[in-house]
């Protein structure tokens, strides 16, 4: 069924109608409130159980659902509170629609035990740019999602105690539908669902799509910021090392005094101590230089890696890796700490070889500091792609026995392979004990420094069958 035509199509509402009150009739109203999601929702209660009648008015388009499940429903303050507290209990008479306007009619009855009934109607107006909910008691308005006056809107006005208009008829009508929109024998509902679910993962998906491009960002930003430094060290690395020149000047300058005279000697004395207090200052500056330029170095090779790991990270992964750059950046106030990052615990992407070895590969920085230094054990074996951002990969063995070569050779490839250089050739793949591996200090996870490496050069390869 195609669901593109659907929303501006009355008949599709009527039949929608149609099939709620085919379902839903004599259902009773067990809550009432807003879904995480901001939507408007009943909790409903029929002979085929517990569902969930959600209004996307605010939508674009509006559209109604039927959720297979007791969602857990927020109670809010104003309308929400209001619907919730004068429906819950109350049952479904019917469910109508106005012919020639997307609009929904619910009628809820309710009868005290001494045979006193009770009824109010629901209007649910799906009008796009215009949706709204409509609590309303013998044709006054109890409560509205949005309530406006007639200097809002001059056609009516909506609001506690008015007398309910309906909105106006569209004009001209729409086309019944178009041919294919849903087929005659399809559920209107269902094809609702389907609509909305396609629309929510768009969403989804665009708004992952945003926020990596906005990680991109930061990082070229702060990489930016570290070239310039770098740059700007570089400045006093070559003034350091053309300190010499001030010492050879001032001791030239002590070397020809007697050759000036009296008056002149001040002046080329004070020049000259200037002098070596510059060549000083110069002197004591190197460890500092040093410190500095390999805090930078590993600075930007830090950005370099979440840059990659951005650029690759699955959507899921984005937090994590949101989460990392965070903590690469300086903090904005004094004592606030980047916000950790809480998703559900997956199984981490793992192989087994013929030979019995495990191997074990981090794809998201956590998942790397996690695969490091929770799973491996001190002589487990550990890779990763030489000089450039990769994953982290351990090999493993239950028995504690030196793997065979196929098995180390695996683990290289596959750590060639989840690295920036899986494009590329055969990739040099650096592997060690894990026990020689350590987290670098101040570092977002992941980020490590390792000693006694052995070297392989690989083929890039994505499992054992490649």
């Amino acid at each position: 069924m195609r669901v593109s035509s659907m929303l501006t199509d009355w008949v599709l509402i009527a039949r929608a109608a149609h099939e709620l009150d085919q379902r839903f009739a004599g259902a009773r109203v067990l809550d009432a409130g807003t879904l995480p999601d901001g939507r408007l929702a009943l909790s409903l209660r029929s002979r085929g159980g517990t569902s969930s009648l959600a209004f996307d008015v605010f939508g674009s388009p509006p559209i109604v659902t039927v959720e297979d499940a007791d969602l857990a429903i927020a109670a809010e303050p104003g309308f929400v509170r209001k619907m919730a507290t004068t429906l819950r209990g109350m049952q479904v008479a019917r469910v109508t629609s106005r012919r020639g306007d997307r609009l929904l009619r619910i009628e809820l009855q309710s009868r005290s035990r001494f045979g006193v009934g009770d009824a109010l109607e629901l209007y649910v107006e799906l009008v796009p740019r215009f949706g709204n909910v409509v609590l309303v008691k013998r044709g006054t308005v109890v409560a509205a999602a949005k309530e406006f006056s007639l200097a809002e809107n001059p056609a009516r006005a909506i609001g506690a105690g008015l007398p309910y208009a309906l909105p106006p008829l569209p004009q001209p009508l729409p086309k019944p539908r178009e041919p294919g929109a849903v087929a005659d024998d399809a559920s209107v509902l269902d094809a609702f669902a389907e609509y909305r679910r396609q629309r929510v993962r768009s969403s989804t998906t665009e708004g992952v799509a945003r926020r990596r491009h906005a990680l991109l960002r930061r990082l070229d930003q702060r990489h930016r910021k570290l070239e310039a430094e770098r740059g700007a060290l570089a400045d006093k690395r070559r003034a350091v090392a053309a300190r010499e020149e001030l010492r050879a000047e001032g001791e030239a300058i002590f070397a020809t005094l007697h050759e000036l005279a009296e008056d002149e000697r001040a002046d080329a004395k004070d020049r000259a101590a200037k002098l070596f207090a510059r060549y000083k200052k110069l002197t004591a500056s190197i460890p500092h230089l040093d410190e500095r330029e390999r805090a930078l170095a590993a600075s930007i090779e830090g950005v370099e890696a979440l840059r990659w790991e951005a650029e690759r990270a699955s959507d899921e992964d984005v937090a994590d890796v949101e989460s990392a750059v965070a903590a690469l950046e300086p903090a904005r106030s004094a004592g606030r700490a980047p916000a950790k990052v809480t998703r559900r615990k997956r199984a981490p992407l793992e192989f087994r070889t013929p030979a019995g070895s495990r191997i074990v590969v981090g794809r998201s920085p956590s998942e790397n500091a996690d695969v490091t230094f929770r799973v491996a054990r001190p002589d487990d074996l550990w890779f990763h792609a030489q000089g450039i951002p990769g994953a982290h990969v351990v090999l493993a063995r239950d028995d504690r026995t030196p793997p065979p070569d196929e098995d180390i050779e695996l683990a290289a490839a596959l750590a060639a392979f989840h690295s920036k250089a899986r494009a590329g050739g055969k990739v040099p793949v650096d592997y060690t004990l894990r026990k020689y591996v350590r987290k670098q200090q101040k570092a977002p996870p992941g980020l490590v420094w390792y000693t006694q490496p052995t070297t392989v050069l690989v083929r890039p390869a994505s499992g054992p069958s490649s």
